[in-house]
Order: structure tokens, then sequence, then C-alpha cells
């Protein structure tokens, strides 16, 4: 029974044995990558939206090949983690771009030409800071628009300006570089196909009397304990027959 994991976190000791295994007898299987992993950015992107603001969290929503999670999101040094990122990791791919809705209970460019009318005379980064941190409030302000709007009042700004900034708040798209990697993978994708082995035993269709579970397989789960699960469950269903 090969019972060995996937590669994230190799300082434990963690490896590719599992696959390495499965190739000597034939069976498909889908290459490790890290999942679960914060996402990195070029420094470019580091220096414009995240510099100054590591620690700081929020409540979002990300999008990606489909996929959304809300849950929350964390400012890094390197770019941003978190829960929703650790989330939507999972089914992003070198090169896709993420979406992050960054006020997901309202339509941000509504809600701005509305404070327009009501209060005209407030600075926009003012108007933000009902919804985010001082410090974050002034950098979205000046770095989601062309213009820097941060020290500008509501009822300077054109309204099509306006606008186009509350659609950036509800649809910020960002292209990260890269992850973390399985230096702080919580899991990996990837591993052994799972039409390679029987659902009810986990033994190999071509193998007799091999048997390959847990993460080794290629079966991936959100956070909160699933991938914890599959491992049991994966180990049990072949501990009944071995």
């Amino acid at each position: 029974m090969i019972a060995t994991g996937g590669p994230s976190i190799p300082k434990m000791g963690a490896s590719d044995f599992g696959l390495k295994i499965a190739k000597q007898f034939g069976l498909k299987s889908a290459s490790f990558k890290p999942a679960l992993v914060p996402f990195t950015f070029h420094q470019h992107d580091i220096n414009t939206y995240f510099k100054g603001l590591s620690g700081l969290s929020l409540d979002v929503v990300v999008s990606c090949n489909h996929i959304n999670f809300r849950e929350g999101l964390l400012i890094t040094h390197r770019g941003l983690s978190g829960p929703v990122i650790l989330q939507i990791s999972s089914y992003w791919k070198k090169g896709d771009s993420i979406k992050i809705n960054l006020l997901p209970d309202l339509d941000a460019s509504d809600y701005l030409l509305n404070m327009q009318q009501e209060r005209g005379k407030a600075l926009l980064k003012s108007i933000l800071g009902g919804f985010f941190s001082k410090r974050l409030a002034q950098r979205l302000a000046n770095t989601l628009s062309i213009k820097k709007l941060g020290d500008v009042t509501l009822g300077q700004i054109k309204q099509n300006d306006l606008k186009s900034f509350g659609y950036y708040l509800n649809n910020w798209i960002l292209t990260p570089s890269g992850t973390e990697g399985l230096r702080t993978a919580e899991v990996c994708t990837g591993g052994v196909e799972t039409n390679e082995l029987s659902s009810k035993t986990m033994e190999s269709n071509k193998q007799p009397g091999l048997y390959f579970i847990g993460e080794t397989v290629d079966v991936t789960g959100w956070l909160g304990g699933y991938n914890f699960q599959w491992a049991w469950s994966s180990g049990w269903a072949a501990g009944q027959v071995v």
C-alpha cells in the first residue's frame, strides 16, 4: 500500500515517491503541482499595490477559471495569501489572471455615484475608508484608476471616471507571477489517476495487490479538513481488503 503523500513541504521529507512507484507499474498519473498555496507577484505589482500593506486582511470574492470563493484575503510582502487565495490557487495555472471583488456586497459604481450626490465634498479616500483601512483606501484610490483620486473630492471626479473606478473595485484583475511553491503548499494537485484504481478498494487495475491512497492519488480537497478526510477514507477503504 503506497501512502507516501505528495511532495509539499519537502523539509518534512515529503517527495513524489508514490508517482515513481506508479510509473514502474505503468499507471497513468498527473505531475504534482502546489495547491492551497499563496500567490507571488512581480516586483512592479508589489510596489504598486501591496508595498507597505503587509498584514492587512479583508473579506473578498476571488475568481479564476469560472470558480470563485468568498473568504479572507491577506496581503503579504510577496503578494497575496489568506484562505480565499489558498482555495483559488488549486484552480490557477501559470499565466492565469485572478479577479478580486473587493466589495462583494454592493455595486461599487452605483454606490459611489450615489455618494457623489449626497457627499460631493467628501474625499474619495474618506468614502473608501468606510470599507477599508486608511492605508488601503488611499492605495486603491491612487492605483485602480488612470488618475490618482485619493485626495480628490467626489464632486471633482467625472461620473464616467467614478463609475469606472467602482467597476474595478468589483473587478480587480491581477496576474500572479507564481506561487510560494512546495515550500509552503498545504497539498498538491496531481497524483495517480483515479481511473487507474478501484473506487472501492483503491487497488491498481493493472497490478493486483498494489494500492494507492491519500494524496498520492489525484484527489485534492478544499480547506477545512477535506484532504485529511480523503486520506483517512481512502486508507480505510484499502485497509478493509488488505
